[in-house]
């Protein structure tokens, strides 16, 4: 089985890379030139790799006969700043996988899975279903909405079959600068980090949890009777981030800890409980995060006290 693959080269998509290697899929990869490749050095020779910047990606299609494709690729701001960061978020969370969609459509691609975030509802004080309502946290959730439909669109419209997975607070090794990765430095390299008072509580989803979504997507999809899904993907449990300081600065090698609770004010649209209900995603697709938060923190933290020093 053929799979096209996004965003390869970052944190979730690094580690679905290793997994689908390791499962036997054949695995095309497309990034661009100027993406970071350390987390796939082991993996790059492995798979056939374009970048998008310079390659004709309708040449990607005619040479290789692709089953499925995982989108896992994005781009992310919290606030854009001015016109540039807007076009390159339209650019990247729609233009470019609208394009992967029409392509899709011409080549007979039987099935789209696409990747989306908790940040797409509005907050609600019990746990999220795929019902909730939708109102976008910020630019970047607001095209991942605007792309849904899209991608809505197309299997409507044809024979594609399409999924999103939309994950719940992902973290573990080689994530990106986030907050746990932040507090774990705090913590190793006994360094000042002042927060909020931390009372925010989310579901923390541990990388390899993540990835089994993946895979069980596609084999879900093999057999798919709907043309379009869409599942939350994320812990049941709900953690704050005042649990996650306690933990770490429990495992940390300094006696001292110096991140600071309660020092800065929560922001005007601070986001206090955004909680996952999986219940679809363990019915249809037989999943659910299996990680308690002290292993996948335990596992996180080891591997950053190794490679502080060569990645971060």
């Amino acid at each position: 089985m053929t799979i096209l693959l996004t965003g390869g080269t970052g944190f979730i998509g690094s580690h679905v890379l290793d997994r689908l290697i390791a499962d036997g899929y054949e695995v095309i990869l497309l990034k661009r030139s100027t993406s970071q490749q350390w987390r796939i050095t082991n993996n790059i020779g492995k798979v056939a790799s374009y970048n998008v910047d310079e390659q004709d990606l309708e040449e990607v299609f005619q040479k290789h006969a692709i089953d499925y494709i995982l989108h896992i690729a994005g781009h992310y701001v919290k606030k854009h700043k001015n016109i540039a960061e807007l076009d390159e978020l339209i650019d990247s969370n729609i233009r470019f996988p609208s394009h992967l969609l029409e392509f899709a459509a011409k080549y007979e691609v039987k099935g789209f899975i696409n990747t989306g975030t908790f940040f797409e509802y509005k907050p609600q004080d019990t746990p999220l279903s795929e019902r909730a309502e939708i109102e976008p946290y910020d630019y970047y959730a607001a095209t991942k909405v605007a792309f849904e439909s899209m991608l809505g669109y197309y299997t409507s419209h044809g024979s594609l079959k399409g999924i999103t997975l939309k994950l719940f607070s992902p973290y573990g090794e080689k994530d990106n600068d986030k907050i746990i990765p932040l507090l774990i430095r705090s913590c190793i390299q006994n360094t000042p980090l002042s927060l909020t008072k931390g009372e925010q509580r989310l579901s923390f989803t541990y990388i390899g949890d993540i990835v089994d979504a993946y895979i069980n997507a596609i084999k879900y999809m093999t057999n798919q009777q709907t043309q379009y899904e869409q599942f939350n993907i994320g812990s049941s449990q709900a953690h704050s981030i005042e649990d996650i300081v306690q933990t770490l600065t429990k495992m940390s090698p300094q006696k001292k800890n110096l991140i600071k609770l309660g020092a800065v004010p929560y922001g005007l649209h601070e986001l206090m409980y955004m909680v996952c209900n999986a219940e679809k995603a363990e019915k249809l697709l037989h999943w659910k995060a299996k990680t308690e938060l002290n292993t996948g923190l335990g596992k996180t933290m080891a591997y950053y006290q190794t490679s502080l020093a060569t990645h971060y």
